[in-house]
Order: C-alpha cells, then sequence, then structure tokens
C-alpha cells in the first residue's frame, strides 16, 4: 500500500510517496482519550510483536517482527525534513510506523491534510476521522476503506503532531476481517513511548 504524505500544511511541503501503515505514543504507556474503552489483543498477537526504535527521534513502538525501513525527505520552506518509514507485513495484515522530523513547524495544522493524502493515495474513503490527545499532543485517528487488487480493505490510522516530529502509526487489512486489525491496531497504538 502507498500513501501520500501532504506537507502543505508543514509550511507548504511537497508531497512525497511513502509505504504506510501505523500506532500511539507514551511515555512509558501513555493513554489516549477518545471517547470510548480500547481492548487489548490476545496475548498470542501481544507476544510476537518487537520493539522497533527511531533511532534520531528515540520514538520506540511495537511492530509484528522486523521492519524495513526507507528514508525520504520532503522540502518546506526551503528546509528538508526527513521522513523515517518502518514497515511490516504479516500475512494478509500490513503496519507502519512513520516519523518525519519538522523542526518546529505547525504538524497539528498537518493532521487532517495528512489523512486526506492518505486516503487520496489508496484511492480510499474516510469513514472517520476523530480529534484526539496523545501523550500531551494533539492527535487524529481515521479509518480509511478501499481496495486492493479487488478486494475490500480497512485502513486504521493515527497521526500525532509532536514538538519536533509528526508520527503516523497504521494499521491495514481485509475488511472481513476488520475485527482482527482493530486489534492489532490497538495493540499497535498502545506501545509507542516518544521521549
Amino acid at each position: 500500500m502507498t500513501a501520500v504524505l501532504t506537507g502543505a500544511a508543514i509550511g507548504g511541503a511537497t508531497a512525497v510517496s511513502t509505504p504506510h501503515d501505523f500506532a500511539r505514543t507514551g511515555s512509558p504507556r501513555i493513554a489516549a482519550t477518545a471517547g470510548g474503552p480500547v481492548t487489548s489483543p490476545p496475548r498470542s498477537v501481544a507476544a510476537q510483536w518487537v520493539d522497533t526504535t527511531d533511532t534520531p527521534s528515540g520514538i520506540t513502538v511495537k511492530l509484528p517482527g522486523s521492519a524495513k525501513v526507507k528514508n525520504d525527505s520532503i522540502t518546506s520552506n526551503g528546509r528538508t525534513l526527513q521522513i523515517r518509514t518502518y514497515r511490516v507485513r504479516a500475512g494478509d495484515n500490513r503496519f507502519v510506523f512513520q516519523v518525519t522530523d519538522t523542526h518546529g513547524a505547525d504538524t497539528k495544522a498537518a493532521l487532517d491534510p495528512t489523512i486526506q493524502g492518505l486516503a487520496d493515495s489508496t484511492s480510499g474513503t474516510i469513514r472517520s476521522n476523530q480529534p484526539l490527545e496523545v501523550a500531551g499532543h494533539p492527535a487524529r485517528e481515521a479509518r480509511i476503506t478501499f481496495d486492493d487488487k479487488g478486494v475490500p480493505n480497512v485502513l486504521l490510522v493515527r497521526y500525532v503532531a509532536g514538538a519536533e516530529h509528526l508520527v503516523e502509526l497504521a494499521a491495514s487489512g481485509p475488511a472481513a476481517d476488520e475485527k482482527g486489525v482493530k486489534q492489532l491496531y490497538q495493540q499497535l497504538t498502545g506501545s509507542p513511548h516518544i521521549p
């Protein structure tokens, strides 16, 4: 799956394609407030996950296996913003943990345009887009539906607007197993540590 980070809200950055799937932040474990209980995934799912640390930022997230890392950059107001994307595929499910160095740009303004860019890049439809707060940072959480080679899929994504980083956590998979995708997403979004 490919998504587009629309950096227009981060001071006019140019758009760049990056692979996607995502989660939440903590210090060491911080709950997000969105209005609803969060259930834990089965122990068998949680036991298979490993810590993945974005070394430049120190942000750590648990992913279900060893991640493939891709480095990208975008230009915004004459500044180069570094993007590190960590991807894992587990069966029919895909996961993304992405950190964009924003150098103090207004990442809160980028939350909605970034979700729209992600939906556009998958030719998907945003079914929900809710504001929340994660570890004291503004965040957005969205549910996007799209077709992947004719198979209906669901993408659950959270963007967290930190002072120096825009963090993305996403999980996607077949819509026929949306309950399972949601459990995996909850594992992902319950694992981050943001220093």
